[in-house]
């Protein structure tokens, strides 16, 4: 009885929250809760101040991401992407890759220690939608003018070409992350700028980083409930677009599980999806072994969630 009471409980903040996050903002909700701050000054725009130290920088950098599932060394690559930048401001090759390590030191690594590390966790992601959006100054002068301007990010970020696509994904799922682990007020200010940069990368590239754009939507349609713009057929479908695109993409099917099967009421889905995490071979994409990792678990935390009777099955 316990557990059902508190599943009920937080079925009824997440549907609270979704239906104020379909509602247009209002001056009264706009600056409340913590603010996705910018990373300050202008982009200092030329040559590294040391080419040489600038290139072992970033070579090192490289090399430590390489073997990111080692949580030090994934550590390390940001500490040596950290010094390129100091090097050269305009790179934006490294901010995209310090928005990207940062993400990975938070998801990957802080999600499992945030009852005890909660504002590190928070500083990560916010670290790494601060490159993203500094490499986004730094790959258009234009947009650095519009965001000095006062314009949002999400009407700024329209001016970004296919070039800067990976700036736009790893600045939208920072910020999203950091939204949806803190409050209310949070999501609200930043849902319209998150849906929009991340349409934007729809439109640039839908088969970009594994089919993460239709991976998204079909997360987010399958989330919020029908009056707030949920719908279970859309969800499905963009998830198996997603799946289609990149079949070997273990996070979209930890997503259907956590997301899409609850919703369905579906545990045989839920089984099926996290057992197909917890079977895939570490090297079912090559290139992102440290993630899958990651993602089984995930899958692993998914289980124990049912078991504590947290999904409607």
């Amino acid at each position: 009885m316990d557990a059902l009471n508190a599943r009920r409980s937080r079925l009824a903040r997440l549907l609270f929250t979704l239906a104020l996050a379909a509602a247009p903002l209002t001056a009264a909700v706009v600056g409340c809760g913590p603010a996705a701050t910018s990373m300050g000054g202008g982009i200092r725009r030329g040559p590294a101040t040391d080419q040489a130290a600038f290139a072992a920088a970033v070579s090192a950098g490289d090399a430590a991401f390489a073997e990111r599932a080692d949580r030090t060394q994934l550590e390390a690559a940001i500490a040596r992407y950290e010094e390129a930048i100091k090097l050269k401001d305009d790179d934006v090759a490294t901010y995209e890759k310090l928005a990207r390590a940062n993400y990975l030191l938070a998801d990957g690594w802080l999600y499992f220690e945030v009852a005890d590390k909660k504002q590190q966790f928070l500083d990560t992601y916010a670290k790494g939608y601060g490159y993203a959006e500094r490499g986004m100054r730094a790959l258009s002068k234009d947009v650095e003018q519009r965001l000095d301007a006062g314009v949002d990010l999400k009407d700024a970020a329209q001016l970004i070409g296919k070039d800067g696509i990976g700036l736009l994904y790893w600045y939208a799922t920072n910020l999203g992350k950091w939204g949806n682990a803190q409050d209310i007020t949070v999501v609200l200010t930043y849902k319209d700028r998150i849906y929009a940069i991340m349409e934007q990368v729809y439109r640039l590239d839908p088969n970009f980083f594994y089919g993460a754009a239709d991976r998204y939507f079909g997360a987010y349609y399958s989330i919020a409930p029908s009056f707030a713009g949920g719908d279970l057929d859309r969800s499905w479908q963009h998830f198996q677009t997603s799946m289609r695109l990149e079949p070997r993409y273990v996070s979209t099917w930890n997503l259907i599980a956590e997301f899409y099967a609850p919703k369905r009421q579906d545990e045989k889905l839920f089984d099926e999806m996290t057992q197909k995490v917890l079977d895939a071979p570490l090297d079912i994409i090559p290139e992102l072994a440290a993630e899958t990792a990651v993602e089984k678990r995930k899958a692993e935390a998914l289980r124990k969630r049912k078991a504590d009777g947290e999904f409607p099955f």
